[in-house]
């Protein structure tokens, strides 16, 4: 069976979908036999948007000439287990790509080779490189709207967009220049010159770096969230195409498997490491604020301890939400399924007590902010209250070790609370 087909024929419901011979019912979890394009998507001049039209024929290429990124996805990485890459046989970054993608991305960088301006070459390896994940099979199709690439997995839709890659390197060239002209504009309105004002990117681990004491006026950091995502794992993609590869046994991670190495005792140990490094490089009355967010009080009391060892303070009054929008498919309900989406930003400045204690709170006082911040919040998701609950922990010297998720969520099922399922946001029981 066609898997587009046979839901355009349950009106676009997948639980309707059925077989078309035996009326079986069907799901994306069957195995994957081929690919078919099913709709093509043209431009023309009798209409201002894109028409669809019935599929053409893809065309039969041969990849096997091409110098294309042989990067093999290990059964020892992350995102292997975690995408069921095994299962699928996608076991390398050339997988994800349809042969005519392939092709045209692989010319398309033979060119960017060719330029002799290094940092015209640069600014064009870089728009290429931000067309890598909607040129590959990971952007998803829906009948409503693009559902763009999962960022946190090697998913191939069972239904996919094969975008024209030369479209989008030109968006991406677009995009560039607007950016570039937008910081001319702000420098010259604050009087630098934006040619000559020198800027330097260094590529180097936070635990090490190589800048000179008291030489930053601020740090803004937003390391990795525990094992919410293995960004070496998901660089594959990138990395790939520009021959160098982050080195895994220095990334600020926790291994979901067991039997690993890089464990949580190890993540709190680069976490702190990091933070040292922040404090040394501050001038005085500098900060340092960092991004941060897990659903697991483990995890945050992790980042307690290392705020504390690496000589840091957290500032009570400037610990702000930072709401970065609905980040996934489950987006909506993510709060009683124990996914927080929204994150802390942490400021910070040097403090010579780096043995801070906490206290340890009591479940019934934990309830007992819960409940209070939860009436006094207004309309709310389980994840924003999640939040005001760890600042006001935070603000009083908690030990956030009991504060998961699942405990503040707990509490209000509980008390007889429920969420709308359309808006997301907690409902009082009447």
């Amino acid at each position: 069976m066609n898997y587009y087909h046979a839901l355009k024929a349950a009106t676009w419901s997948k639980p309707a979908m059925a077989c078309p011979h035996c009326s079986a019912p069907v799901s994306s979890k069957l195995p994957r036999v081929d690919e078919q394009p099913v709709v093509d998507h043209i431009n023309c001049a009798c209409s201002p948007k894109q028409r669809e039209q019935p599929a053409a024929a893809a065309p039969d290429l041969d990849t096997d000439d091409l110098d294309f990124p042989r990067v093999e996805i290990t059964p020892d990485r992350e995102m292997y287990r975690a995408s069921a890459l095994g299962k699928s046989g996608c076991t390398t970054v050339a997988s994800f790509y349809s042969p005519r993608n392939m092709r045209t991305l692989v010319a398309l960088r033979d060119e960017i080779r060719k330029v002799e301006d290094k940092a015209l070459a640069q600014k064009l390896l870089f728009a290429f490189t931000a067309t890598l994940t909607r040129a590959s099979k990971r952007y998803q199709w829906s009948h409503k709207r693009p559902l763009n690439a999962a960022n946190q997995n090697y998913y191939i839709a069972p239904v996919f967009y094969e975008w024209n890659v030369f479209e989008l390197f030109e968006r991406k060239t677009n995009a560039v220049l607007k950016a570039d002209e937008w910081i001319r504009t702000q420098a010259f309105a604050r009087g630098v010159d934006a040619e000559t004002t020198p800027a330097e990117y260094v590529t180097e681990s936070a635990a090490e770096l190589t800048l000179p004491d008291a030489s930053a006026d601020y740090v803004f950091t937003d390391p990795p969230f525990g094992s919410n995502l293995f960004y070496a794992d998901m660089a594959l993609f990138q990395e790939g195409w520009l021959d160098g590869f982050t080195d895994v046994g220095k990334e600020l991670v926790i291994d979901r498997s067991t039997g690993t190495q890089r464990t949580a005792g190890r993540y709190e140990t680069l976490l702190t490491e990091s933070l040292k490094q922040c404090r040394r490089v501050l001038k005085p009355g500098g900060r340092v604020s960092m991004v941060f967010g897990n659903s697991s009080g483990k995890i945050w009391a992790v980042v307690q301890r290392a705020v504390a060892a690496a000589g840091l303070r957290i500032e009570p009054e400037k610990i702000a939400i930072l709401n970065k929008g609905q980040r996934s498919v489950k987006g909506l309900a993510s709060g009683f399924e124990h996914v927080a989406t929204l994150d802390l930003v942490l400021t910070m400045v040097p403090h010579a007590d780096a043995e801070a204690s906490f206290t340890r709170p009591t479940p019934e006082s934990i309830a007992a902010a819960t409940r209070e911040l939860a009436k006094a919040a207004g309309p709310a998701t389980p994840s924003h209250l999640y939040l005001e609950l760890l600042r006001r922990a935070l603000r009083e010297g908690w030990n956030v070790a009991a504060l998961d998720l699942q405990t503040a969520t707990s509490t209000l099922l509980a008390d007889g609370w429920s969420i709308d399922p359309k808006t997301g946001l907690l409902v009082e029981p009447e």
